[in-house]
């Protein structure tokens, strides 16, 4: 449902980056729409295009290199790669992307993450007590709501799609199940590779959305057990996933992202409710993959819709809970209802917080850590919440009970009724009348055919269970299904004349404007002295912001300031603009003229290995990613220093024939080594900060995981919630 569209295209593939077409060099190559693929693209999805399918292309390709991808030298002076936190180098979807062919990787990768989110969701409605039908129906919601559909093919998707396992492990725990041995060994497994996933916020949100339902649900056994084990199973997920933590730790904050001020200011409660309209109307604000979105705040984080009967299922089984699977069963599961109650409390609580509610935005922005994330991101435990509250609801409905529903149904009646009252004369003006109009009929028409389907008999309601999850699922595809659009393959990040022109130099280059995100030049080898991640060294970005460019701390700025005479120490000969352009300085020449764009020169830049005093440099013998192989001839005075303008960070290491040297940090910027007088082979090489005490504790972790499995303590305690009924 969601892939349709690459489904529909030979060689499709899920990527919104036919947005490229709109900027130089790929204007001239742009492929002619079609009836099928029009080739808009998503330009609300820009950071996949500009960021996420560079990161995973170089990560293929410097696994099928040999290479651990600890550095990228295509950006800036050189970034970390290994601790960016997005780039999840050893999460296993990953891992498994770099191993296929491209085409089919970017295919299965987002299809996996909604085959892994739906199957948890229904595994997890299960041993909540949703009989069979309220699973499927959860699963049909949770990976189809607006979260997962409008993330998965970011490395969110990674996290989001371990959601409902890891509330599986803590339900089982609660529970005081009999697997207590391999549920807390699962928790803590799922904690691990959550935090691998290239978004450590979402497995920290996940963590507090699953202590959020713990605190209501209570637990079967000992309390204070239960929190033990479910505290203890995170903390080892910590140590599991500290060969990519630890070093994330030490850069985040040498980052301008992690001196910035957050929070911002607050929202306003009527553009709140408004947000809240998409609930109902999935396309209240227009859509953005049309260029017609209008709302607030970007389309894709405000993206909530879970489906037109999800709301009134949901609220009929709070409202009027039922006992187990099986209602009338001797052993019905008098727990099933706190369950419920405690899926409630955590979708109200992750509500407020998503939508930096009055009082809740205060305490969040209080908190040491959390105020630097991101809070929408707690959405996650609204579309869960009301994914396995909806199942429950249908379940109701089975059982012919409608009073929940009927008052469910109020929900959404309200919600469009501020909708039409708030926006009738937005929606005219924009032309949504129509679009607005058939989403109404679709919001009250199917609550309202199932609450007509309560006079069919019971066995006949139950046969068209299968039908309310199609139904469910259509129109949850409906909604979404511009969200991901699709692109040929062999159109991703295509060559043109200009990129092979710039790929056979060694030299560092630049763009003007937009022209070549600078991220692209991970794609083809290029050295592009912007950068464009959201984690970026203030090291560099002081040198960037004050000389080149206008700073920002987490996103991409042009060049302005093109005569700065630190684009020669930068080491930047090559400059991309428009066809046929100026160029930004007089005395540049042209190297290439083409269709597609023109080439500068600027003229002979500064090595990138040079010493100090500006006598010729040694012979390097080979430069691969995070590494510098360089011919010392030695030297009469000892303390002369060679310079490799390479961004300094705490992981460089220098060696002269195995011999350990110093390395320093250069105009507060560049790598700086004494070799001294004597001749051999020189050394560079990067492994992040903190990588070693990471794989130690990973090790810690494994071993932790290993003892937790054997060890009685962590088995059955307590008295277990009665067997739950088959259905």
């Amino acid at each position: 449902a969601v892939l349709l569209p690459a489904l529909l295209l030979p060689h499709g593939i899920p990527s919104p980056s036919a947005t490229l077409d709109r900027l130089v060099p790929w204007t001239a190559t742009a492929p002619a729409p079609t009836a099928i693929a029009p080739l808009a693209g998503n330009p609300e999805l820009g950071d996949i295009t500009f960021q996420v399918e560079p990161w995973l292309l170089y990560l293929r390709h410097e696994l099928r290199a040999g290479r651990l991808p600890f550095w990228n030298p295509h950006q800036s002076s050189g970034a970390p790669y290994w601790s960016n936190g997005s780039s999840a180098p050893v999460f296993p979807l990953h891992l498994l992307f770099a191993l296929l062919p491209v085409e089919l990787g970017l295919f299965l990768l987002p299809w996996l993450r909604i085959a892994i989110g739906a199957l948890g969701a229904y595994f997890l409605a299960r041993e909540i007590g949703i009989g069979r039908d309220g699973a499927r129906l959860a699963a049909v919601i949770y990976p189809l709501s607006g979260r997962l559909v409008s993330f998965v093919l970011f490395p969110m998707a990674n996290a989001l799609c371990l959601v409902p396992w890891i509330f599986l492990a803590v339900e089982r725990l609660a529970a005081g199940s009999k697997s207590g041995r391999s549920s807390w060994v699962l928790l803590a497994a799922l904690a691990g590779l959550e935090l691998l996933a290239g978004h450590p916020e979402t497995a920290f949100f996940t963590a507090l959305a699953c202590g959020i339902y713990l605190l209501v649900r209570g637990s079967a056994g000992a309390l204070l057990a239960t929190w033990t084990k479910v505290v203890s199973a995170w903390v080892v997920g910590l140590l599991l996933a500290g060969t990519a933590l630890v070093p994330l730790a030490f850069t985040v904050v040498t980052t301008d992202r992690w001196h910035e001020a957050g929070g911002g200011g607050g929202t306003p409660l009527a553009t709140i409710f408004g947000l809240w309209l998409r609930f109902v109307l999935p396309n209240a604000f227009g859509q953005a993959t049309d260029g017609t979105y209008w709302g607030a705040f970007l389309f894709v984080p405000t993206t909530v819709y879970a489906g037109a009967l999800t709301l009134p299922f949901a609220v009929a089984a709070i409202l009027f809970p039922r006992r187990g699977r099986a209602a009338a069963d001797p052993a019905h599961d008098p727990a099933f209802g706190r369950r419920l109650r405690a899926l409630a409390v955590m979708v109200v609580v992750c509500l407020f917080a998503s939508y930096h509610f009055p009082g809740v935005r205060e305490l969040l922005l209080a908190t040491p850590v959390v105020q630097k994330m991101l809070h929408h991101y707690l959405l996650l435990g609204v579309e869960l919440g009301l994914a396995l509250l909806a199942g429950a609801g249908l379940e109701r409905w089975l059982a012919g009970e409608g009073r929940g529903l009927l008052l469910g149904s109020l929900v959404p009646l309200a919600g469009l009724a501020f909708g039409w009252t708030a926006f009738h004369d937005d929606w005219s003006a924009r032309g949504q009348l129509a679009e607005e109009t058939a989403a109404t009929v679709l919001a009250l028409g199917l609550p309202l055919l199932v609450i007509a389907a309560l006079a069919l008999q019971p066995a006949a309601r139950r046969r068209l269970a299968p039908l309310v999850v199609l139904l469910t699922l259509a129109d949850l595809a409906w909604a979404h299904a511009g969200i991901n659009p699709a692109l040929p393959a062999d159109e991703l990040y295509a060559r043109t004349p200009a990129i092979d022109f710039l790929a056979a130099q060694d030299e560092r280059m630049a763009a003007v404007g937009t022209a070549l995100r600078p991220n692209a030049a991970m794609v083809y080898g290029l050295y592009d002295v912007r950068g464009d991640d959201s984690l970026k060294l203030s090291r560099y970005e002081k040198i960037y912001g004050r000389e080149l460019a206008t700073p920002h701390a987490t996103f991409f700025r042009p060049i302005e300031h093109w005569e700065s005479p630190w684009l020669d120490r930068l080491g930047v000969r090559w400059v991309l603009a428009p066809p046929a352009s100026a160029p930004p300085v007089a005395s540049w020449k042209v190297a290439y003229s083409g269709g597609d764009a023109t080439v500068f020169d600027r003229g002979a830049a500064q090595r990138l290995v040079r010493f100090e005093d500006g006598s010729p440099p040694p012979l390097t013998l080979a430069r691969a990613p995070g590494r510098w192989e360089i011919a010392w001839s030695g030297a009469a005075d000892a303390s002369r220093r060679l310079v490799i303008a390479e961004t300094w960070d705490a992981g460089w290491r220098a060696t002269l024939d195995g011999r350990p040297l110093a390395v320093e940090l250069v105009d507060d910027l560049w790598l700086g080594v004494r070799p001294g007088s004597s001749p051999g082979r020189l050394v560079v090489s990067y492994v992040p900060r903190g990588f070693f005490w990471g794989l130690a504790a990973s090790g810690v972790g494994v071993a932790f995981l290993f003892l937790g499995f054997r060890l009685s303590w962590w088995g059955h305690s307590g008295t277990r919630d009665p067997k739950r009924a088959p259905t």
